[in-house]
């Protein structure tokens, strides 16, 4: 199995910005999001923040985009998304669900959603009690399945910046109980923080993966009987660098990341049963 994974997005009608911000923009958008598409994947995976505001036609656009490449798409909720109406509304534009499971052959993956509702004074992350639960069960019954467990904001101390307020899952050490529950670990995947990262704590690997408008780039997931291998696509087009210098320092809310390509340890990675090849 082939998985794309798109990070932090930050699709943003930038209603606010001047012409020669809107067309960089648009240009950009639509260069990053045609080539991701483009990709071979059986599934393709926004680690959350697809949107800058979540205002309506936000998501109605680019979703009607997503509908009209005919992927297999799966919209993991970061706090960009969740802003500006209620998490009920985004469901029904999207048409999926806040978390779900997906079971394949070689591997369960499972989606969640660790966002706070229409919260713009607090981007850090949460786990309700009801998905705790749902959780704990799925990670019991995967039995020795590989697990890969995709949700926005990191597990606290583990990936880079993952210590900094309103970096994290809160309360910060509920998920390593949770995570736990799995025997032989397994692979999570986040994103918010804005800076790829792999670190690897016991039998966990922790994949984080830069915003889209510091790193144009994704990363492929594959997935077979034998390893998980993760790696590196940018995405080259000339003239992309410097549209997005156009606009993305002037997005309120969005801040570009110093070092965010990370290390060449923090591209690549290859899960062997209990081995890690970098």
């Amino acid at each position: 199995m082939r998985l794309a994974l798109l990070g932090d997005f930050h699709f943003s009608k930038m209603n606010h910005g001047t012409e020669e911000m809107k067309e960089a923009r648009a240009r950009a958008y639509q260069i990053m999001l045609q080539a991701f598409l483009e990709e071979q994947a059986d599934l393709y995976v926004s680690i959350g923040d697809l949107t800058h505001e979540g205002l309506p036609e936000e998501l109605e656009e680019i979703f009607s985009i997503i509908r009209e490449s005919g992927r297999s798409f799966v919209h993991v909720l970061g706090n960009h998304d969740t802003y500006s109406i209620p998490k009920q509304d985004i469901t029904a534009i999207t048409g999926q669900a806040r978390y779900q499971v997906l079971d394949t052959p070689y591997a369960r993956l499972l989606f969640l959603d660790t966002t706070q509702e229409m919260n713009r004074n607090d981007w850090g992350g949460e786990l309700d009690e009801e998905q705790q639960a749902w959780l704990s069960q799925q990670l019991q019954e995967a039995g020795g399945k590989q697990v890969l467990l995709f949700g926005h904001h990191p597990v606290f101390d583990t990936t880079s910046r993952s210590t900094l307020d309103k970096l994290y899952i809160r309360p910060r050490d509920m998920m390593r109980q949770v995570l736990n529950k799995k025997a032989g670990g397994g692979l999570y995947f986040c994103g918010h923080n804005h800076m790829n990262s792999i670190v690897q704590q016991g039998d966990w690997h922790y994949v984080q993966t830069a915003a889209c408008l510091d790193v144009p780039a994704y990363r492929i997931i594959e997935i077979d009987s034998d390893e998980v291998r993760i790696t590196h696509q940018w995405i080259y087009e000339e003239g992309l660098m410097t549209d997005i210098r156009t606009f993305n320092r002037d997005m309120p809310g969005f801040g570009p990341s110093e070092d965010a390509l990370g290390e060449a340890r923090d591209l690549t990675l290859i899960v062997q049963q209990a081995s890690v090849t970098r």
